[in-house]
């Protein structure tokens, strides 16, 4: 399953970025990319390479990282994707774009409840950093 999962999002991503430019020349749009690749960078400086996987499935030895962005958002690195990819599907849309970016978001959210379980089954004090965070976006989910 989470092989399917990482397929989809890594295919997702390969045909927005073919698809038409890869930045926006909107401002604004660019400023909430960039935060994106940044805040994408961010999570996996935190993260650790050592900690880190493309798979949700956990690392042998993987410790529950909390500082960071983490301190605020359980999964940075798929909001890092969205944030990414949305200022990119709105100025060069396609329907395309559209769809695969929707695709893309239900893959996030199958991934990340795929995710959240094992590490709710992993790690004790999970549940307690669950409930100081939010899941994907900050004040809202």
């Amino acid at each position: 399953m989470a092989s399917l999962f990482v397929f989809i999002q890594f295919l997702g991503l390969t045909i927005i970025f073919l698809t038409d430019s890869a930045f926006s020349k909107n401002y604004f749009l660019l400023i909430v990319e960039i935060s994106g690749i940044l805040l994408g960078f961010w999570a996996i400086i935190t993260m650790k390479l050592d900690n880190l996987r493309i798979y949700p499935d956990l690392k042998e030895n993987a410790k529950l990282v909390v500082s960071g962005p983490y301190k605020i958002v359980r999964h940075p690195m798929y909001l890092a994707i969205i944030l990414t990819i949305t200022p990119l599907t709105i100025e060069y849309f396609s329907w395309l774009r559209f769809v695969v970016s929707l695709i893309i978001l239900i893959d996030l959210l199958f991934k990340l409840n795929y995710e959240e379980q094992l590490l709710l089954n992993n790690f004790m004090n999970y549940k307690t950093y669950s409930k100081k965070t939010y899941r994907l976006f900050p004040f809202i989910y």
